[in-house]
């Protein structure tokens, strides 16, 4: 990053609390809340063993909480991770952190437009997207309808996102409560029917332990609760104090939670549900919510599956915008992406992560799918280095009770890179991920090799982000 760098405009401090915890939120909740309770969460754990499962990983997630609350106040930049690492442990560490977040972050975009298709398969069997049959691959049929309308809805919140912070910051608050309003508008619902609690035995699955039960759901808690993590992406646009993050992060986790637990209760308990599960429905918990109340519960759940997918995917639009400029300011990547509007918005960086959704839906949902199993590598790896750079933070201020709390946090992370990689655990990648993973690798060492003369011996050398910051504000206008 050149010290001449002339910006046309700055980051405008346009997002409120809700804004946040919406951010949050509707990143955390996705289209799998609706459908793994049937596909994953019951046929591993049972009902009670799926909620202790996903409350757990809520509480464990909450811990990671207090490191990244604590390095936003320190350290109130876009870049999140990437900043925290670089702030840590140097440059090398940052590029590595923020490469592998790029790519979760980037990849949950077009995964969450082909949901849209999944949708409207599921409530409208039959679908009238699925015209223009192109071609299959790995299991998956590709049809031209469906890509019109991921593409319609890519391109769309990439142009809220544009338009400015505030624009997407209202969307994103609109769709979050719509989407908490209707799940909870099925739970009532469902509630008021009086079902047979009975329906919900065997708590667990039957054949093996409690606890195994309990951890095999906790095993995809990176995966249930990745997005909390997008609120430092956006941490120079706060229009309050830094200090109200952590709380944000922490309650939109736990509601979170509770929406997850919700949806396989609603799952559960309407009718027995091992032999539910035996007769392997299309999707459990619309047939569910169907019997029990009708269409119009069906309809609820299928609104809180469509704001859960476009919420999904403006957090990570504006999570992975932000995180490209970050970057891009440190020299890691292109100069293009540090580029910020009159309006606030890196546009550049937006308009990128845009043109290469649209390339992801002609290979089909499941190979997107292989690439979104990197997610919880991803979002392990931003989790471990954020509490690992909290703890010498922490440690170097002296600060004891946050070095220990950051010191738990960097355990429980990494247990969560030891399931996606020791053969055997509950999330082990696929061989197809795994060869994914590696070319991502590849091609991020060839990157590196191509800017690391500018990026570790550039002009920014020895440069502490305390004086990158001070720096950024005296450019943007603010001191």
């Amino acid at each position: 990053m050149s010290k001449n760098q002339q910006q046309e405009g700055a980051f405008k401090k346009d997002l409120r609390k809700i804004d946040i915890w919406s951010l949050a939120l509707g990143a955390i909740i996705g289209w799998g809340c609706f459908v793994m309770p049937g596909t994953s969460f019951l046929p591993k754990a049972g009902p009670i063993g799926s909620i202790l499962g996903l409350m757990l990983g809520a509480v464990i997630m909450c811990i990671i909480c207090f490191s990244y609350g604590y390095m936003i106040r320190k350290f109130p930049l876009s870049g999140g991770e990437f900043v925290y690492a670089d702030t840590a442990f140097g440059k090398k560490h940052a590029f590595i952190c923020g490469w592998f977040i790029v790519l979760a972050y980037w990849s949950l975009i077009p995964l969450n437009s082909t949901a849209l298709a999944m949708i409207s398969r599921y409530i409208l069997p039959g679908s009238p997207l699925q015209i223009g049959y192109l071609y299959t691959i790995a299991g998956w049929d590709v049809y031209l309808g469906e890509i019109a309308l991921a593409y319609a809805f890519i391109i769309g919140l990439g142009i809220v996102n544009m338009r400015g912070v505030k624009s997407a910051g209202w969307f994103q608050t609109l769709v979050a409560v719509a989407l908490f309003a209707s799940v909870m508008f099925a739970l009532i619902g469902v509630l008021l029917t009086k079902p047979d609690f009975n329906n919900l035995k065997p708590f667990f699955l039957e054949g093996q332990s409690k606890f195994s039960s309990v951890l095999a759901v906790l095993a995809f808690a990176p995966y249930c609760f990745v997005g909390f993590d997008c609120i430092p992406q956006a941490a120079e646009e706060y229009s309050f104090s830094h200090k109200a993050a952590l709380g944000l992060m922490v309650g939109a986790i736990l509601v979170g939670g509770i929406i997850y637990s919700a949806v396989v209760f609603i799952t559960s308990v309407v009718n027995p549900w091992a032999p539910m599960l035996a007769s392997n429905p299309d999707w459990a918990t619309g047939e569910m919510v169907m019997k029990a109340i009708g269409y119009i519960g069906v309809f609820f759940i299928g609104i809180a599956m469509f704001c859960a997918v476009v919420s999904g995917m403006n957090g990570f639009y504006i999570a992975s915008s932000r995180l490209l400029y970050s970057m891009a300011y440190a020299d890691a990547l292109p100069k293009r992406f540090a580029h910020l509007t009159p309006q606030g918005t890196p546009k550049n960086s937006i308009l990128f992560m845009m043109l290469l959704a649209l390339i992801a839906p002609w290979f089909g949902r499941q190979v997107l799918a292989w690439i979104v199993d990197m997610t919880c590598v991803g979002a392990a790896m931003g989790f471990t280095y954020t509490c690992a750079s909290a703890a010498k933070v922490a440690k170097r201020d002296g600060d004891k009770a946050q070095m220990w709390i950051s010191i738990l946090g960097v355990a429980v992370s990494s247990i969560f890179l030891i399931i996606t990689f020791v053969p055997g655990m509950p999330g082990f990648l696929s061989i197809p991920s795994f060869i994914i993973l590696g070319i991502w690798a590849a091609i991020g060492i060839v990157f590196y090799l191509s800017i690391r003369k500018r990026y570790i011996y550039g002009q920014w050398q020895g440069v502490s982000v305390e004086q990158i910051l001070y720096t950024k504000m005296k450019e943007d206008g603010k001191m």
